[in-house]
């Protein structure tokens, strides 16, 4: 009897000592679960060193438990750490051969390694080694599958398994929807990640990867919608705003890019890669100052793209610093590939040589660019009016012709420079003994004024240049083809004589003179005797005036 009950008692303290083991590794396991939780979150919000941090800490911890080393060396993996996440491979099948999951890792590494046929093998041994009823291996090999997007058919293959396992596991369906996604299946993909929100509402994964599958096809409200539920659900969740701001730049909402990249660049373990990007939000904000500040610190790098030199150049330009964007737009042309400069950075550099009076060199750029895009009426336009104040009368001339098919209709302005440019083209001691030529930019310079009269009838530039070139064109006054052009700007010119002065001495110049080959001695007395009034001091008011009494 006693025996019996000894055995009894023996049996009773070996069942408590089972419990206990039993209570010890769900508190060791769920312990374990957390940390991997965790460290997944942080690699989930680009916080990869932390996970790091988290994972190496748990290896310690819990030294027996090989599948933990998985999870630090595919944080090492994610973090560009090859050589060290397949020691830590090693080191967890040391620990336990029969744990599938390091055997997955170092066929994950492969699959990096662009070694497909290697990887295999270590899969194969995993699924061996799981009887092919893991959920969390056929998870991890379908993740290592769409290393390559030729493989997504297999990844979708495993998931399906571990599916049939579990319908209820979250990963699996974000798992799917990255697959579906390699396979350019936006609505399977997207219903996938619906399907993992709705298993579990506090995760924000599947929502930022529906706004990446919005992002991609374009539909940025759908995107946008997407990337706020996801920081709703976790105000933390660091590519959401990242994403977020992409999208807002691609709507061409530059401050509101720009506050959503200035999140993410407070919650990225690395901002140094994003601050790029940064730079061409605030430039598209317009705000060059901070702009500026960053792209300054960006250029000193050696490997410094062409394109950051680029939009620092044009930022500074627009800042108004002309002489700092010179010298950038010097190092961006020296270190560019001809293929990769664009015909607006000539553009740009055209307009900058202006602002700094580098006249000659800046119709130089313009032709660089329009080299490169002829269709440019700006450029065009700029150059001509360069060619006219650089006194290139037959340049500005051509370039107007150009401009004329491009706009079908020249501006006022446009109007008043080209026929200005024939007109002292037509003057130039080059063409006084080709009247032929002489005429022809005349008649030019007439059909230009006599539009801008149509647009500008109340100007009295339109009515003094037409006058002028009448005048040309008649050179020993025989026709009068100028009388009534004067006479209409002295009309014009009449409710402001004080501005006006200077044209109305011209016209009743004119006028007297005429007048006085026609021997109408009233007229002209009357004319010559207003230009008197305004310029007390003409001389050739006073000979006229003279003349006309000895008439």
């Amino acid at each position: 009897m006693k025996k019996i009950i000894d055995f009894s008692s023996r049996l009773r303290s070996f069942k408590f000592i089972v419990l206990c083991l039993t209570l010890l590794n769900i508190r060791f396991a769920t312990a374990q679960n957390s940390e991997i939780l965790e460290a997944k979150h942080l690699m989930e919000v680009d916080q990869a060193q932390k996970a790091i941090a988290v994972l190496t800490k748990a290896v310690q911890t819990y030294p027996a438990v090989a599948s933990v080393s998985y999870y630090l060396g595919m944080a090492q993996l994610k973090n560009g750490q090859r050589d060290v996440a397949l020691k830590t491979f090693d080191k967890g099948i040391s620990i336990d051969e029969k744990e599938p999951l390091n055997h997955v890792g170092k066929g994950h590494r492969s699959m990096l390694e662009n070694n497909p046929q290697k990887a295999k093998l270590d899969f194969d041994k995993a699924l061996s080694l799981s009887k092919s009823k893991n959920v969390a291996v056929l998870q991890a090999i379908a993740d290592a599958y769409m290393v390559d997007p030729k493989l997504s058919k297999d990844a979708l293959n495993l998931l399906t398994k571990a599916k049939a396992l579990d319908d209820h596991d979250t990963e699996t369906f974000i798992l799917m929807g990255d697959a579906y996604l390699q396979q350019n299946n936006g609505g399977l993909a997207v219903s996938s990640y619906e399907r993992a929100a709705s298993l579990n509402a506090k995760i924000a994964e599947p929502h930022y990867k529906i706004g990446l599958v919005y992002l991609r096809s374009r539909n940025y409200p759908a995107a946008q919608e997407a990337f706020s539920k996801a920081i709703e659900v976790d105000p933390g969740y660091t590519l959401a705003y990242k994403e977020l701001g992409e999208n807002y730049y691609s709507q061409k909402e530059a401050a509101k890019a720009v506050t959503a990249y200035e999140k993410y660049l407070t919650l990225t373990e690395n901002p140094e890669p994003a601050k790029l990007r940064m730079a061409f939000f605030l430039f598209m904000a317009k705000d060059y100052a901070k702009a500026n500040a960053m792209f300054e610190a960006l250029v000193k790098k050696p490997d410094v793209p062409p394109v950051s030199l680029r939009f620092y150049a044009v930022s500074l330009f627009e800042a108004g610093d002309f002489v700092k964007s010179r010298t950038i737009f010097e190092q961006y042309f020296a270190k560019a590939k001809p293929e990769e400069i664009d015909a607006s950075d000539y553009g740009y550099y055209g307009k900058l040589l202006q602002k700094v009076g580098a006249d000659s060199l800046a119709v130089g750029a313009f032709q660089k660019s329009l080299d490169l895009e002829p269709k440019q009426s700006e450029i065009l336009q700029q150059q001509a009016e360069i060619y006219f104040k650089l006194k290139k009368y037959p340049e500005a001339i051509a370039a107007y012709q150009k401009l004329k098919v491009l706009k079908t209709k020249l501006s006022s302005a446009d109007l008043y420079t080209v026929g200005r440019a024939c007109y002292f083209y037509s003057q130039t001691e080059k063409l006084k003994e080709d009247t032929a030529t002489q005429i022809q930019l005349l008649l030019k310079a007439d059909t230009a004024f006599q539009k801008l009269i149509e647009l500008q009838p109340n100007m009295t530039i339109s009515y003094s240049w037409a006058a002028r070139t009448k005048a040309s064109l008649d050179p020993e006054t025989e026709q009068g083809l100028a009388k009534p052009y004067y006479e209409k700007l002295i009309e014009k010119a009449l409710p402001t004589p004080d501005k006006n002065r200077n044209d109305l001495i011209e016209a009743y110049s004119y006028l007297g003179y005429y007048h006085f080959l026609k021997r109408e001695k009233v007229p002209a007395k009357t004319n010559w005797e207003k230009v008197l009034a305004l310029d007390p001091n003409s001389e050739a008011a006073r000979t006229a005036l003279d003349e006309l009494k000895k008439m």
